[in-house]
């Protein structure tokens, strides 16, 4: 019995903070002029990376953040549900000396997710994030829809269900 109450206040504190931190970005513009760099060293800007034509999940992590790299292979097993309506761009903020390292894991993951590089966490700042994982959900006018700090199991099916979300009402 004692063992349920502690799961269910478990339960209860995970929800509350998934509520209080959860869309506390929600309608800010995403700065579209920002540079990135593709693996391969090329310049890029964040509106670039969005496009204009789809919903996208996009994922501030890094190499040393394991909770980061579950939310990406949990997001990649739900990719049958997502893929052709909503693309998801890894960004990770680790900085010049690991690009190295960021190359290698992605390669060894083998992520099919577009993965840019944001070595001076510029569009890290530009969104006034303080934590990784962060993932927020762009529409296709370039507002984050919604957005959530932090990985507990089942948060990918979460956000999966808002970017599809999204989609559908680009859809109609």
């Amino acid at each position: 019995m004692k063992k349920m109450k502690t799961v269910n206040l478990n339960v209860f504190w995970v929800l509350l903070c998934m509520v209080l931190f959860s869309g506390s970005l929600k309608a800010q513009s995403v700065p579209r002029n920002i540079v990135l760099r593709t693996l391969d060293g090329a310049e890029t800007t964040v509106g670039d990376v969005l496009g204009e034509d789809q919903v996208t999940i996009v994922s501030f992590w890094a190499t040393w953040c394991k909770p980061c790299q579950n939310e990406l292979e949990a997001l990649l097993d739900l990719e049958d549900e997502w893929s052709g309506r909503v693309r998801v761009v890894a960004v990770p903020i680790d900085d010049s000396r690991a690009v190295a390292k960021v190359k290698s894991l992605v390669r060894g993951k083998r992520w099919p997710y577009e993965v840019v590089l944001d070595q001076n966490r510029d569009f890290y700042k530009a969104l006034n994030l303080t934590a990784i994982p962060y993932v927020v959900v762009v529409n296709p006018e370039g507002k984050i829809v919604w957005s959530h700090s932090g990985y507990v199991p089942g948060n990918e099916s979460i956000v999966v269900e808002q970017a599809l979300e999204a989609a559908s009402k680009k859809e109609k």
